[in-house]
């Protein structure tokens, strides 16, 4: 096997997914403990904690970890791969057999407990594929039940998904909505007819009015807040409320054509995705739903969702750094002082707007204003920022640091030895103690149940909660190790004079990926005629970005090294 000598124990690395949370799923708690006593049966080291897709379908290979698998395999950090059963590993044979031939040609051996088959022989390898078969043919006997499903719902007037809808309620009698339990309703709302919420339906109507007649969605986002959180709503879910078309009567689906679309992935491969936009022309159908809508008259309700979709306009919103154009050079690392949150550019006016240089707005033209304050007018200490000045200060920053010379690697470590000290290893360490924590709660919650302590219900609300911090965790440990992984190594003083050489004959689009390669982020303060070094901190790559004091500004100075 790879990386093994004779006589030494081989290295397993166990493969768990889950693909939807239900009574009735393959837990991750079993498929882990069942690997690790095959691994303990037959005396193999396993390799750090199991790799979970949890949530991830099996019939696509992109969204899950399998990529990493084989990097690892590449790598030699281990030989044997653990799955439960054949069909965790995909539900789509094409695929799955050739990320297994992969895997094979790497010397790594792929083990499945409950079906366990020598795929070194021809009657194992042929087992293999009959299971991977079977798994697929599951597969797509349960996405022909949720075509039929789905169809019916279109016959009835209703949604896609059997969900609440902002402006609307199902009733006053229905239990509340629990994650991974299915819908519980009275029988007064067996059909699944949504009602007008009296409070938001109204303020609903009134937006959808307001936004097809010209209005700024940003200014109506300023007056309303999300009864489930409390928090204002910001444009981009306004918008996801309006494309809807639900609160006008109507209920949308995609044509079999639009579920699917070719996307590019790191490696410069393209691949078939799902189709997760919610921009209206996404959508080929618009039907009329079996619910009433918050405008009482049908035809208005047509005019008002003409004139929406003309101001939304056809095209699909990407962002520049997706259409591979940017074009600011500066695009996605300004932030506010303030908040810390991003800030975006917007024009000066037309009347008072310089004449453009080469085609491109001239830089003064160009301010950059905190999100958080353009949207939800939450952040009253923000600033702005001029593109020129901020161009000017980079230039300035990156010359300074081109003239280190021999002493770079000193103003390197003066710099790193003034930042806090890195706590990512401390919370990682108490990440893997609490996920400890949580596997000995499971297992008091298993011995309560069996002795009859608690009942199956109680257990099943417990379950549920250990599950959601358990995934809260393990997002938390992976942006962890990724920000460990984006620190650099110490520059040299000739890498910057090659940055500065080039900056004037760049366009936007390189200079903004000439800056990206040394500056983490730039930090934009509130005052008017404060220096360029004061009004505009410049974060480096080697730096963590610095914490928002109480007064609003960055609790570290310091540009230059």
């Amino acid at each position: 096997m790879a990386g093994t000598e004779s006589g030494c124990a081989r290295r397993a690395l166990i493969y768990i997914r889950v693909s939807t949370a239900r009574d009735d799923m393959i837990s991750p708690e079993l498929q882990q403990f069942q690997g690790e006593t095959l691994a303990a049966k037959e005396g193999m080291h396993l390799v750090g904690k199991p790799i979970m897709d949890l949530g991830k379908t099996g019939r696509s290979f992109g969204e899950r970890q399998i990529s990493k698998i084989i990097g690892m395999a590449e790598r030699e950090e281990f030989d044997v791969l653990i799955l439960w059963v054949w069909s965790r590993f995909g539900r789509n044979m094409k695929d799955s057999l050739t990320n297994l031939d992969r895997l094979t040609e790497l010397g790594i051996e792929v083990r499945a407990v409950k079906e366990d088959f020598d795929g070194r022989t021809n009657i194992g390898r042929f087992a293999i594929r009959q299971m991977l078969n079977i798994a697929e043919l599951f597969s797509d006997q349960q996405a022909d039940v949720w075509k039929e499903s789905i169809a019916r719902r279109r016959r009835k007037g209703l949604p896609h998904a059997n969900q609440g809808r902002f402006g609307y309620y199902r009733c006053d009698t229905c239990p509340p909505r629990k994650p991974g339990v299915p819908l519980e309703t009275c029988p007064a709302c067996k059909e699944g007819i949504l009602k007008v919420d009296p409070v938001l339906g109204p303020r609903l109507a009134d937006a959808w009015r307001r936004v097809a007649a010209g209005e700024f969605i940003a200014h109506i986002t300023h007056e309303w807040y999300d009864p489930a959180s409390g928090k204002p709503v910001t444009p981009g879910r306004l918008y996801d409320i309006l494309d809807s078309g639900f609160g006008l009567g109507f209920v949308r689906y995609r044509l079999p054509e639009q579920q699917h679309v070719l996307r590019t992935d790191k490696d410069g491969v393209k691949r078939r995705g799902r189709n997760r936009s919610r921009r209206p022309e996404t959508f080929g159908l618009y039907l009329p739903g079996g619910h009433e809508p918050v405008i009482s008259d049908r035809a208005e309700c047509e005019r008002v969702w003409d004139a929406y979709l003309d101001r939304r306009g056809d095209s699909p919103k990407t962002s520049a750094r997706e259409r591979g154009e940017i074009r600011y050079s500066t695009t996605g690392l300004v932030f506010c002082a303030a908040c810390g949150g991003s800030m975006h550019a917007l024009l000066r006016a037309k009347k008072i707007r310089r004449p453009p240089i080469d085609g491109r707005p001239d830089p003064f033209d160009v301010t950059w204003r905190c999100r958080q304050y353009a949207e939800l007018g939450s952040c009253r200490g923000s600033g702005y920022g001029n593109l020129e000045h901020i161009e000017a200060r980079v230039l300035d920053w990156l010359k300074e640091n081109a003239k280190g010379g021999q002493d770079m690697e000193t103003r390197v470590c003066r710099s790193q030895s003034a930042l806090k000290p890195d706590d990512s290893a401390a919370r990682l360490t108490g990440i893997e103690r609490e996920l400890e924590r949580l596997v000995r709660q499971e297992d008091k919650l298993t011995d309560s149940l069996v002795d009859g302590l608690i009942n199956a219900d109680a257990a099943r609300r417990k379950q549920e909660r250990i599950n959601a911090r358990r995934e809260e965790l393990e997002t938390e440990r992976q942006q962890l190790s990724k920000r460990r992984e984006r620190m650099v190594s110490q520059p040299r003083a000739v890498a910057f004079k090659s940055l500065v050489d080039e900056w004037e004959q760049a366009t936007p689009n390189t200079r903004n990926k000439l800056i990206e390669t040394v500056v983490r982020g730039i930090y934009v303060r509130k005052g008017r005629g404060l220096p360029l070094e004061e009004k505009y901190r410049i974060v480096p790559m080697w730096e963590e970005r610095p914490l928002v004091s109480a007064a609003g500004a960055p609790s570290t100075a310091g540009a230059v090294l």
